[in-house]
């Protein structure tokens, strides 16, 4: 009895299909997004998007710390690690040891980081545009908001 138990189909619940789970839904969206975000990079530039979403993060903020881009980005620490030891040696970033704690790694463009973000950057954001231009001003309102939501909530760890 019990093989057959643990044989049987389970039986698919009509009213809650597998599309209208939010987790697939968004990991087919994310799917879609990071191959778009790849064909940018492989045109314009010799980066993974982990690459190109580390050099950005340093862009923006100008110096920082690994630890800041783990928690901005919700990266893991080690794939940064490896992202930002790969970006050096490409000569993109330099790292500083910090004055008063060794430990501590200041992470900022090089000159030649500085050019590719600069060059990156415009077509990245177009980017943007053309994916905001596919909703109202209301939707990408209302949108934002969702995703804020889903963030919080998907901090809790069930048990």
């Amino acid at each position: 009895m019990a093989d057959q138990d643990h044989n049987a189909e389970v039986e698919p619940d009509r009213h809650l299909s597998l599309h209208q789970f939010v987790t697939y839904r968004m990991a087919r969206v994310q799917a879609k997004l990071n191959a778009q975000a790849i064909a940018i990079l492989g045109k314009h530039a010799s980066l993974t998007l982990t690459q190109w979403r580390v050099l950005a993060l340093i862009g923006t903020m100008g110096q920082t710390q690994s630890s800041e881009i783990a928690r901005r980005s919700a990266m893991d620490k080690g794939l940064i690690s490896r992202t930002t030891q790969a970006l050096i040696a490409m000569g993109l970033i330099r790292s500083d040891q910090d004055d008063e704690d060794a430990r501590v790694q200041h992470l900022r463009l090089t000159r030649k980081g500085r050019d590719l973000f600069r060059r990156i950057l415009p077509h990245m954001t177009e980017r943007q545009v053309q994916l905001r231009a596919a909703l109202t001003p209301e939707e990408n309102e209302i949108l934002l908001v969702i995703l804020d939501k889903l963030e919080l909530a998907a901090e809790y760890r069930a048990g």
